[in-house]
């Protein structure tokens, strides 16, 4: 029923907002819808509608355009800090991987890829002992 209701009144403001713009723009040319009764009303009726106009552009749009710039902004920083901590712990987690296939980290119990990894480190150690052995 909310939604019914909301896009009646969302219609007929669109409604009465193309004949407020059809007004100004027939202004615009020096015509008028109204024939008999323009000479009374044309005045008073166009300066309402632009003063309004003036009101609604200064006030209320120029607020709704800030405020749309001011949440887009936010939103975009708050994406991209999450962005920029999730790299951080991804980055974290891969040079764990990556010291411990060096040989350099700790190899902890987790099933058979700790057995490579705790091989490459032996393989390593082997291969260090034995070049400076060499030497």
């Amino acid at each position: 029923m909310t939604v019914i209701i909301t896009l009646f009144y969302l219609s007929l403001a669109t409604i009465v907002g193309m004949v407020v713009w059809k007004l100004i723009y027939l202004r615009e040319f020096k015509l008028s819808l109204i024939e008999g009764i323009e000479k009374d009303l044309h005045g008073k009726l166009y300066e309402s509608i632009h003063a309004l106009w003036h009101v609604l552009r200064v006030k209320y749009l120029t607020r709704g355009y800030a405020l749309l710039m001011a949440l887009f902004y936010t939103i975009a920083h708050e994406v991209l800090r999450r962005t920029l901590i999730l790299g951080q712990k991804v980055k974290t987690r891969h040079l764990k991987l990556f010291n411990m296939v060096k040989g350099k980290g700790v190899i902890r119990k987790k099933g058979s890829v700790s057995f490579f990894l705790q091989d490459v480190a032996e393989y390593k150690e082997s291969l260090k002992s034995e070049t400076e052995s060499i030497k």
